[in-house]
């Protein structure tokens, strides 16, 4: 009896870790999309569709292209891209390259005699990234850009 019950809890145990091994597990980036995101995927035949994301499956991707909807298996997904906003990288190249102008400006003013200041150079340009970032991601905001969400 003891022997049965040994058997038959390994049998069980064997069949949930092999059937786990090969399921395909949903990528996490597709976990966080809310729904209606604008999408672009590639296919492993190389095939790119756009469309709105409907919603997923454990092992499909349902998107809305061209007034259709489109079924994307994931086993044959090789990239996943999102549409939104370049905020973070124009607050990053405006934050900078107005930062850098303005701690230049600032050195010179200091090493300048005639025009002596309390500011600190490296406060100025502290100042001037903070400015210059938060200029850059207003612009960036303003500037669609795709994101790469997999893999």
């Amino acid at each position: 009896m003891v022997k049965r019950a040994i058997v038959t809890f390994l049998a069980f145990t064997s069949m949930s870790v092999v059937s786990r091994a090969y399921a395909q597990l949903m990528p996490e980036s597709l976990l966080r999309l809310k729904p209606s995101a604008n999408l672009r995927v590639e296919t492993t035949s190389h095939q790119k569709i756009e469309g709105r994301f409907l919603r997923a499956t454990g092992d499909t991707l349902f998107l809305s292209a061209q007034g259709a909807e489109t079924v994307v298996p994931l086993r044959e997904l090789r990239g996943l891209w999102q549409r939104g906003r370049a905020a973070k990288t124009g607050a990053i190249v405006v934050g900078a390259i107005v930062g850098i102008g303005f701690g230049v400006i600032a050195a010179g003013r200091g090493l300048n005699s005639d025009t002596r200041s309390n500011e600190s150079p490296v406060a100025v340009f502290f100042v001037g990234a903070a400015g210059g970032g938060l200029v850059g991601a207003l612009i960036g905001a303003a500037i669609p850009k795709w994101h790469r969400r997999y893999p």
